[in-house]
């Protein structure tokens, strides 16, 4: 596998994971949100160019005003007392799609390793959460769960999408 980042005016090689929101993104929104720089859209290659899956990240903050105290408070009780910020740094993973052909192999979860990985090692950004808004089926919420993902909130429960965090410091510990 290779890991290509895709820029706005490179070709998108093609890719279908079978959920036609998640398709349409990787042809067309990629683009957009790489031209704009709000996000920054990557492919996971195989030999023969196909795309096994892909993943976009954009920077984002968890923000205490916008959660319950209590969720707030738990998130941030593994944080040094004086490192407590209003706004805990954080990666955002826009979408993460694995192709109908990759579907079962694990690529998902190597996909999420990597990102721990990049985010961890030298630090690049200075974040300490990954965060995504998980669509709120079981399949999709399982996922990330067995992934080491929490909720950050319970009010998100009737919504179409949960929105999950994941410790950086418990992955590099």
């Amino acid at each position: 596998m290779e890991l290509r980042r895709l820029d706005p005016d490179d070709p998108r090689p093609r890719f279908s994971c079978g959920d036609p929101e998640l398709d349409e993104f990787y042809a067309v929104d990629s683009v957009v949100g790489s031209r704009e720089l709000l996000s920054v859209t990557y492919a996971f290659q195989d030999g023969h160019g196909d795309v096994a899956a892909f993943f976009c990240v954009s920077n984002d903050a968890i923000k205490k005003e916008l959660l319950p105290r209590s969720s707030f408070r738990r998130l941030v009780r593994v944080v040094p007392h004086d490192k407590r910020y209003s706004s805990m740094p954080a990666v955002k993973i826009g979408r993460l799609g694995v192709s109908v052909a990759s579907r079962g192999a694990g690529i998902g979860t190597v996909v999420l390793d990597y990102l721990k990985t990049w985010f961890t090692v030298g630090n690049k950004t200075g974040c300490r959460f990954l965060i995504v808004d998980a669509y709120n089926r079981p399949e999709a919420v399982s996922f990330y769960r067995r992934n080491g993902f929490e909720f950050l909130t319970s009010n998100d429960e009737a919504d179409s999408t949960r929105i999950m965090y994941f410790d950086l410091i418990t992955f590099r510990l």
